[in-house]
């Protein structure tokens, strides 16, 4: 046997140009023509539609085509019911501030009389602000290592009303923050002018007051929300009441 392929005896024929097409060799491989490179193909985030696209000139309804996206954002949603529950108290928490003070600024702008200087008066707001906040923390934080300098810081930035009532507070205070080598600090978080007449103003507070005792190595903080009268006496604003919301 030779070493040669039997070829077939069969001509092919010629094609319709020029050119001359060689005799098919049996056995051997078709040639194929190169394909173009395979693109690599990612799964979507949001798959295309599965209906039919619609006829040129009709558009689908909205919800329709927002189908697709809707299903896949079905199946991404949380295995577990409490991380949409943290997230939702998170927001509650975060947004409850600004929610609050914005409703008391349109009880303001909506029913505060031509006296009410809250909005129009920018200068004498800033100012009792100032000085309110200065004093609610100062009523709400001492030292166990000095608490007569605390009583008498308090003192002085309370009147009225306010002023009985916080040193009949501070008599427990001096009671109980020795043995538990307590201080507790006050911080204003968030304050705002309701009405603000002459010499007299209301104001709204949220005032953080953290808590350290040395007895038990513990520290707490907790958010108290109240409600502050103050008087202006003097060229100083005062606080004259308060009542826990």
């Amino acid at each position: 046997m030779s070493g040669r392929l039997p070829v077939d005896d069969q001509p092919v024929d010629p094609p319709v140009d020029t050119e001359v097409v060689a005799p098919e060799v049996i056995g051997a491989e078709e040639t194929v023509e190169p394909a173009e490179p395979t693109r690599r193909e990612f799964p979507k985030a949001f798959p295309d539609a599965e209906a039919e696209p619609a006829p040129a000139g009709e558009r689908r309804p909205l919800g329709e085509r927002l189908a697709p996206a809707g299903r896949a954002l079905t199946r991404l949603r949380p295995r577990t019911v409490l991380g949409p529950i943290v997230m939702v108290l998170v927001a509650a928490v975060l947004t409850a501030a600004g929610f609050w003070f914005r409703g008391e600024a349109g009880r303001v702008l909506d029913g505060g009389s031509a006296a009410n200087k809250a909005l129009a008066d920018t200068g004498a707001t800033t100012d009792v602000i100032t000085q309110v906040t200065r004093d609610m923390e100062t009523v709400s934080s001492y030292k166990y290592t000095d608490l007569a300098g605390a009583q008498k810081a308090g003192q002085a930035v309370s009147t009225g009303k306010f002023l009985g009532d916080y040193n009949k507070l501070f008599e427990q205070v001096k009671s109980q923050a020795p043995a538990q080598k307590a201080v507790v600090t006050g911080q204003v978080a968030k304050i705002g002018v309701r009405q603000l007449q002459g010499d007299d103003a209301i104001l709204l507070a949220f005032l953080t007051q953290t808590t350290t005792r040395a007895d038990t190595n513990q520290s707490n903080s907790v958010g108290l929300v109240y409600t502050v009268t103050a008087h202006r006496s003097g060229g100083k604003w005062l606080i004259s009441d308060l009542t826990p919301r």
